[in-house]
């Protein structure tokens, strides 16, 4: 089967692009990076089903959205600003064990003491 990956919203749109390729294996995106990438579709129903057909989608469950509040009160607590998008791509990759791939990773390391495995994509 390969390797699981989680791909952030940027790597979608390298990929969508023709900008580069993805690794092999069973990739994956949030919902967060499924509306993100359709939000900027010009026919939103046909990118949205395109990209649903070409990747699995993890939605929201509990243990995401209990993981995303435990990490954003302990930034919180230490004055670090986190943006929504970013803590929940970040908790889905920790509650499904997913390593991220992304080129943003000045975004998402502070998330690697909570257990984010990062991918690096420069």
């Amino acid at each position: 089967m390969g390797k699981r990956i989680l791909i952030d919203t940027d790597v979608l749109i390298d990929y969508i692009n023709g900008v580069r390729e993805l690794p092999k294996g069973l990739i994956f995106i949030t919902e967060v990076t499924l509306y993100e990438f359709v939000r900027g579709c010009k026919d939103v129903e046909r990118g949205k089903k395109l990209i649903e057909e070409g990747f699995k989608v993890i939605f929201h469950d509990n243990d995401i959205i209990l993981k995303a509040c435990e990490i954003w009160r302990s930034l919180k607590e230490k004055g670090e600003l986190v943006d929504d998008r970013d803590l929940l791509i970040a908790a889905t990759a920790i509650v499904k064990d997913l390593p991220l791939l992304t080129r943003n990773v000045k975004h998402f390391k502070r998330f690697k003491k909570f257990g984010l495995k990062l991918m690096s994509s420069s």
